[in-house]
């Protein structure tokens, strides 16, 4: 069984990062899906091999791709920001592409909004964003992968 942390869009909130950092730590992967990856600077020196970045819309000047395909414990997973994949108007284009490479999984961020959806056998998961969104709230997905399967859930937190 791995323990994945799913975060996106921390938009410089520091603050709420350092809470969750416990978690990050006893998580098998730390997944950042974009806006400000660089906030998970202070912590990647203990996070290691274990935290995965893509870029977003508001990521400039930094070195980290804007999609990834990863495996882990045998399930393929898409990661994305979802802003090249137009997510804010339709979830069939990150859909498609998690399709067409054969993923378990499609996990992007950028519309701020908490959502686990399923296209044609394929979960997309939106962790939500770690700065308010137009409901007020923060959210993480913390997500299990086990036997082949995928468990996410959302976590809404406190400001």
């Amino acid at each position: 069984m791995k323990k994945i942390i799913v975060l996106s869009d921390t938009h410089r909130n520091r603050e709420v990062l350092q809470r969750l950092f416990p978690i990050m730590q006893e998580s098998d992967y730390v997944i950042h899906l974009g806006d400000h990856v660089q906030d998970m600077q202070p912590f990647s020196a203990e996070l290691g091999d274990k935290l995965i970045r893509v870029r977003g819309n508001c990521d400039f000047s930094c070195n980290v791709p804007e999609d990834l395909f990863v495996e882990i414990d045998g399930v393929k997973l898409f990661l994305t920001h979802g802003h090249r994949y137009r997510v804010k108007s339709t979830l069939l284009n990150v859909g498609f592409e998690a399709l067409a490479f054969d993923c378990k999984a499609a996990l992007y961020g950028h519309t701020h909004l908490a959502d686990i959806t399923e296209y044609e056998g394929v979960k997309l998961i939106n962790p939500g964003c770690l700065t308010q969104n137009i409901m007020g709230k923060m959210s993480y997905c913390y997500m299990l992968i086990y036997g082949g399967k995928i468990y996410p859930r959302i976590v809404e937190i406190d400001g």
